[in-house]
C-alpha cells in the first residue's frame, strides 16, 4: 500500500495546485469585471402614484439605489441640453436612462435626440404606453412601465 500511497499523493498535490490556480483565475475574473455604467437622465423627482394610489416611479434617489442594488454603475445628469448628449458620447455608457416625470417636455426631447445622435441604447421610464406621439419622434426608444424593466448588458 506504501507504493500505491506515493503514487497518489503527487497526483492529489498536482490536482489540489490546479484546483487552486483555477479558483485564483475565477476570482479575478469576477472581480475583475467591472460594473456597466448607466447614465441617468433626470430631474429630482418625488415618489409618483398612479391613479390606483400605487407606487409608478420610486423618485430620482430611491431609483438610483435600486439601479445601483441591480449592479448598476449609475450617474446622473440634468436633462437639459447639450449636457447629456456630451456626457453619452464621452463616458462609456452602457446604457442610458431618461426619466420623464417631471420637466417632461425637456426630458421627452433629451431621450429622443439622445437616440439619434449617438449609439448607446435608451430607455424611457414616465412615457405613457398610449402615448403614440413620443412612440412616433423616438421609434428606437424602449418605453419601461418601470425602472425594474431596464434590460441589464451582456
Amino acid at each position: 500500500m506504501a507504493t500505491v500511497a506515493s503514487d497518489v499523493a503527487p497526483a492529489v498535490v498536482s490536482l489540489t495546485a490546479q484546483t487552486k490556480a483555477s479558483d485564483e483565475r475565477l476570482r479575478k475574473s469576477v472581480i475583475s469585471r467591472p460594473m456597466p455604467k448607466l447614465l441617468f437622465v433626470t430631474v429630482p423627482t418625488d415618489v409618483v402614484l398612479n391613479k390606483d394610489g400605487k407606487v409608478r416611479f420610486p423618485g430620482s434617489e430611491a431609483a438610483v439605489g435600486k439601479l445601483q442594488e441591480k449592479g448598476w454603475d449609475v450617474e446622473v445628469v440634468d436633462p437639459t441640453w447639450p449636457k447629456p448628449l456630451e456626457l453619452a458620447k464621452d463616458g462609456g455608457y452602457d446604457a442610458i436612462l431618461v426619466s420623464t416625470y417631471k420637466a417632461v417636455p425637456r426630458s421627452r426631447d433629451a431621450a429622443s435626440m439622445l437616440s439619434r445622435m449617438q449609439e448607446t441604447p435608451v430607455s424611457t421610464v414616465g412615457v405613457l404606453q398610449k402615448d403614440e406621439a413620443f412612440r412616433t419622434m423616438a421609434p428606437t426608444v424602449n418605453v419601461l412601465k418601470g425602472i425594474s424593466e431596464l434590460p441589464f448588458p451582456g
